[in-house]
């Protein structure tokens, strides 16, 4: 457990993903295409980042969606602090710490490091050979 902001949010380690997890984290372009929430300083989702695109080497675009009426999530002003916690949609332990800018005329965001990383053993490869054959083929 680590205390961030106001608020006691529980970080996953990476390494405690099961294999299929880390699986599927990968073939989701390491959790990006399952989107983000931006989060509070309490730790309460303020809007959703979907539509994933890639922009640049560790740069992601992504659509802001507002949750609850928190339209301050579509403003220059809400994006120019220098972090933003993010939480992984699917894996809602995963948060990660990110920076990035807003356009308002397009409705996204850019951020960098909005990825899990995972890593995979020669064990995890012997256990899956086609998985990673084919992903060695891409």
């Amino acid at each position: 457990m680590k205390t961030l902001f106001l608020a006691t949010i529980s970080i996953v380690d990476p390494s405690q993903f099961s294999l299929s997890d880390c699986i599927a984290i990968a073939n989701a372009n390491y959790g990006r295409d399952f989107g983000w929430h931006v989060l509070s300083g309490l730790g309460e989702p303020l809007a959703a980042l979907t539509d994933h695109h890639d922009v640049d080497m560790f740069w992601s675009s992504y659509v802001v969606t507002p949750l609850d009426g928190h339209t301050s999530t579509l403003t220059e002003g809400f994006w120019n602090r220098d972090c933003h916690r993010i939480r992984n949609i699917k894996y809602p332990k995963f948060v990660a710490e990110t920076f990035g800018h807003f356009d308002p005329q397009t409705t996204r965001a850019t951020i960098r490091a909005g990825y899990i990383h995972v890593s995979f053993t020669w064990l995890d490869r012997v256990r899956s050979p086609w998985w990673f054959f084919r992903r060695w083929l891409k």
